[in-house]
Parts: C-alpha cells; structure tokens; sequence
C-alpha cells in the first residue's frame, strides 16, 4: 500500500494554524497550505473505504476547533461528549460525503454544530463566550450568553461566515469554497457580520 501523507506534521493537527499560514496565498506558507490539503484528500478518500487509521487522523486534525464550537455553545464541561458524538456521526456519515471543493473540516463542523444544538435543547440551556475565539478562549465569563444570542440574530449566511472564520479557523478562500462567492465577498460578509453582532451587543448592553 502506498504510504499517505501524515497529519501530524511538524506544524500540528490544529486546522486554525494551517488556516492562517495560508492567508497571504504566497512563498512557503501557500505551498504548506495546499501539501495540507492534498495530504487531507487523501485521507479522506482512504477514510471512505473503511480505513479507520486515515480517518484518526482526521480527528487529530479536525477536533480542535470541533472543540472551541462545543466549549463555546455548551461549556468545556460538555465539550468532550460532543467532540465525541460528532465524530461519532461523521464516521456513520462518510459515505454519503461528496466532494464540492470545501474543507473536509468545514463538513465535521456542520454535523458538530446540530450536535451542539441538540446538546443545549436537551439540557435547556444556552451559553457562548464573550469574544469571538481565535485559537482559543476564557469560558465562564458573563458575556457568553449575550454573544451566543448576537450571533444568533445573524442572518444564515453571516453566521456561517462567522463561525467558519472564528471557530474552525478557515481562510477566506475556504469559507467562499463552503458559501459560493469569491475571498474578497467572504471579507465583505464577514466585516458586516461583525458589525451586525457589535450592534446586537450595544443594544441589549443599553439600559
């Protein structure tokens, strides 16, 4: 069998890291970035045919930011079983995964998001962080509960952007892959989406 491409890389598993080596499109970075991507093809192709090993390291470097998303709507308490049932649902999903040029992650991270969302209906809670994570953040802040409603109140389109940029830490280019559009519309959608969620938050912080 033709040996693939690891996953663990000197650079690490977390998709985030990749994500912003790549965001000037150029040099080394650019050609680490797309030596990523294939390498992930490959995987996941493998991972289609039963390959258990090539799917495990998908979760190396997938659960990162499946893990902000869950920390930040259901607390670090809950995140665990939720980075566990979503690739629980993925494993079970694989075959009916298509190809559309999108990151394999931003896939995971759909299937993580209902996950998540059906963790908070069950246990009836609701809860988010205060600032939009980067590759990481503080939880069990007061704030969580207002920015988790702000985004929310998003529209459909903005709240994909949104989470796609800040939670599983995708490129402009990868986001437009997943939402249609070029990298320069993802920008745009993006700057208003913060925009909007500044302006939910300015309004119930009002007396």
């Amino acid at each position: 069998m033709t040996a693939r491409p690891s996953a663990r890389t000197a650079t690490g598993p977390d998709i985030a890291y990749m994500s912003a080596a790549s965001v000037d499109g150029k040099g080394e970075a650019h050609g680490l970035a797309e030596a990523w991507h294939r390498a992930e093809a490959e995987l996941v192709s493998a991972a289609k045919q039963g390959e258990r090993d090539a799917f495990a390291e998908l979760y190396l470097r997938i659960r990162p930011a499946v893990y902000r998303l869950a920390s930040f709507r259901d607390g670090e308490s809950a995140a665990e079983d939720i980075v566990a049932e979503t690739f629980v649902r993925a494993w079970k999903a694989l075959p009916g995964h298509r190809d559309t040029g999108a990151p394999f992650a931003a896939w995971v991270y759909g299937i993580a998001r209902h996950v998540a969302v059906d963790e908070i209906r069950k246990a009836g809670r609701s809860v988010a962080c205060a600032e939009l994570p980067d590759r990481g953040f503080e939880t069990g802040t007061d704030d969580r509960l207002a920015l988790a409603e702000a985004i929310d109140q998003l529209s459909e389109e903005q709240r994909v952007v949104i989470e796609l940029k800040y939670f599983a830490g995708l490129t402009n280019a990868e986001v437009a892959a997943v939402v249609g559009g070029t990298a320069g519309a993802v920008n745009a959608k993006q700057w208003r989406a913060l925009g909007r969620l500044r302006a939910v938050l300015e309004e119930g912080a009002e007396p």
